[in-house]
């Protein structure tokens, strides 16, 4: 019977490959390693590090079979923090998800692998990622012109740190709201260094949840998307940013699938 079941399971194994499919509780690392003695050629360890990044983060590099393990595999990876905390953080986790897909290129990119930064933050005009919360380590990188890049110790900084840009005063104005359902916790997190819902040395945090309805994809999107401060990216609009939701949403529907 167990024998059987072997069997079984690595019958599953070599359909989800042949399908392109990652299978459950694989990871964009393991993919990169399996590459690695596959094809040698796409991939590169990060001495300081010790991970793996696709030489070429694009979907021209990857056969359609392949894009969509890596997509699958980043789904493992990433989605339960995001949904933890766009829960917390009144966030349509798939906003979340879907920068941190486009940022690091599913979790194959130089930057993300090398400091933990899916999402392209960058140290300038944001002073309190080092005096707040005390991630102060940065990575130039030429973007194309010289660019420090903060530097995580794991992808959930990463993904709160990204929470709090997308929240900074100047993306608020442009929620519904103005952002008034979250200000409060923004602001008491970067006066005190923690999680709104951690106690501070005086004994006092703002309860375990916010009590209020989550903003939707589409307006935290529009929140960031094409705004005069966040034009970096050349190709970013609004429309291609929907595009990597939907991304998201169909490696949601196969993963559950």
């Amino acid at each position: 019977m167990r024998f059987n079941r072997l069997i079984f399971f690595a019958f599953l194994f070599f359909v989800s490959i042949l399908h392109g499919q990652a299978i459950r509780g694989d990871s964009v690392q393991s993919v990169l390693w399996e590459w690695a003695h596959t094809h040698p050629y796409m991939v590169t360890q990060i001495p300081e590090t010790g991970r793996w990044h696709l030489n070429v983060p694009r979907s021209e590099s990857v056969t359609p079979e392949q894009l969509t393990r890596l997509q699958d595999a980043f789904y493992y990876d990433i989605v339960p923090l995001c949904k933890t905390y766009g829960q917390k953080y009144l966030a349509d986790w798939r906003a979340l998800a879907s920068k941190a897909a486009r940022e690091s290129f599913w979790g194959a990119s130089y930057l993300c692998n090398r400091t933990n930064n899916y999402f392209g933050i960058r140290q300038q005009a944001k002073p309190w990622i080092c005096e707040a919360f005390f991630f102060c380590d940065g990575v130039t990188r030429n973007d194309p012109e010289p660019s420090d890049f903060a530097s995580f110790p794991n992808f959930e900084a990463s993904l709160w740190m990204f929470i709090h840009t997308m929240y900074s005063a100047h993306f608020q104005e442009r929620l519904p709201d103005q952002g008034a359902r979250i200000a409060d916790a923004i602001e008491f997190e970067r006066m005190n260094g923690i999680h709104y819902w951690e106690r501070t040395a005086y004994g006092i945090n703002m309860g375990q949840q916010l009590q209020s309805p989550m903003y939707s994809a589409e307006e935290l999107i529009y929140t960031w998307s094409e705004h005069p401060i966040n034009n970096l990216c050349v190709n970013c609009s609004r429309a291609t940013d929907r595009e990597w939701v939907y991304k998201l949403i169909r490696a949601d529907m196969r993963t559950r699938g």
